[in-house]
């Protein structure tokens, strides 16, 4: 949930916070994960059974808003799923900070040399 407050707070405009907090959208997703049976719908494509509680708009509401609340354009899907479809917001990816390792070779000098 802290990862969700991060990008509410910082990522997500005010106009699509103000939509998810609405009644609207809440009913439509009640809806839809009930018709769902609250399992996911990609993986239940692949014959896999994933319990799931995220509602997803197959085509996005910045490019289609006239379909934000169609039950029709709304998909159940798992985290996993869904962190797929939206890989750009970073969903669960923990930000990890790649160590350098630099090997240390010691010599000793040519004893022709001097």
């Amino acid at each position: 949930m802290k990862q969700h407050k991060y990008y509410d707070k910082y990522k997500r405009n005010k106009e699509a916070k103000r939509f998810y907090n609405g009644t609207p959208w809440k009913m439509r997703r009640k809806l839809t994960l009930i018709r769902d049976k609250y399992l996911c719908q990609k993986c239940f494509r692949k014959g896999i059974i994933t319990p799931a509680n995220t509602v997803h708009h197959i085509k996005s509401i910045e490019e289609f808003p006239e379909l934000a609340l169609d039950l029709e354009n709304l998909e159940t899907i798992c985290s996993s799923c869904h962190n797929k479809e939206h890989p750009e917001k970073g969903y669960g990816k923990k930000k990890v900070e790649k160590k350098v390792k630099v090997k240390v070779v010691s010599t000793k000098a040519n004893d022709e040399v001097f």
